[in-house]
């Protein structure tokens, strides 16, 4: 009998959202918030469902590029799997970058950085459109050379690293520090604090950021989210908020290459006023409803109903 190891990705990953709240409780330092965190893993569970049917698809782009257009057929070994692992993790650096200096990415990205906590449920938290940009940055690696086959292969090993990296619990590693990317990096990554704004891209390997440098290392507290928190929970608001953001100053700016910069330019420089505007329509204005025990329990359940089903 044939066993799809794939399969077990989801409940071992959901194994360990379950220790890392079991260490946190032990060690009493909490780092989880209900409502943020089944809102986390909502949004994980749309974007893997997403990502089975986008990913098979690219499988196909990937394998017509590589046929038709490949500058090289580069044959499958241990070295040449070697060289994949560098090229893809040196493209999603500048895809991860592009995301956090380009309005019309980081309208694709910024889901994943609106949590307020930084743990596991955080790693899940990934927006439906992410597989969709991430396969077009993909596309170089079929045009090298690359068979659809390795990519697809090394992609599903380096897709499961940064699920690692995304806990307060674990601290310095020592020489993986120099390396590797490592908790202390990442939650710099999604660090507030303007210290740490727009720094360390890296996946795998922290080695881009320092050459190209946006590396900076852990030295305060760090505090998590948006600099400026979104007022909702909702799913359609958190995915949609800055590319309405986006298409209302497009409309409000005159003149063509003007709505350009506003689509190409770096979230840093948009007007936060957009936003309000669009809070006062979208965004009810009574006081947080306070969730029963007994409504937990039922979100609970569907999100275990859920996960099982996926």
């Amino acid at each position: 009998m044939e066993i799809n190891i794939l399969a077990f990705a989801i409940p071992l990953f959901v194994f360990f959202i379950g220790l890392e709240y079991y260490l946190s409780l032990r060690m009493e330092r909490k780092v989880h918030h209900f409502a943020d965190s089944v809102t986390n893993m909502g949004v994980g569970i749309a974007e893997r469902l997403s990502d089975l049917y986008v990913s098979s698809l690219f499988f196909y782009v990937f394998d017509f590029i590589q046929r038709n257009f490949g500058l090289f057929t580069i044959k499958e070994n241990a070295w040449t799997f070697i060289l994949l692992f560098l090229a893809t993790d040196f493209l999603w650096y500048w895809y991860h970058r592009f995301a956090h200096e380009i309005n019309l990415f980081w309208g694709v990205h910024v889901v994943h950085h609106q949590s307020d906590e930084f743990n596991y449920t955080v790693a899940a938290r990934i927006t439906v459109f992410q597989a969709l940009v991430r396969g077009a940055f993909w596309c170089v690696l079929p045009l090298l050379g690359f068979s659809a086959e390795m990519i697809t292969a090394l992609l599903l090993i380096h897709g499961a690293y940064p699920f690692f990296t995304h806990t307060r619990l674990v601290g310095k590693l020592g020489w993986l520090e120099y390396v590797f990317v490592t908790p202390s990096h990442h939650r710099v990554h999604h660090a507030s604090n303007e210290l740490y704004l727009d720094k360390n891209y890296g996946d795998v390997l922290i080695i881009w950021d320092k050459l190209f440098g946006t590396f900076i290392e852990e030295t305060e507290e760090p505090v998590y989210g948006l600099t400026k928190p979104l007022k909702s929970y909702s799913f359609l608001w958190q995915h949609f908020h800055f590319l309405l953001e986006i298409a209302l100053s497009v409309k409000k700016t005159p003149g063509f290459i003007p709505k350009l910069k506003v689509i190409f330019g770096r979230p840093a420089n948009f007007d936060p006023h957009v936003r309000a505007e669009l809070e006062a329509i979208f965004i009810a204005q009574h006081p947080e409803v306070v969730v029963s025990h007994r409504m937990r329990s039922y979100i609970l359940g569907q999100l275990v109903v859920v996960s099982l089903l996926l």
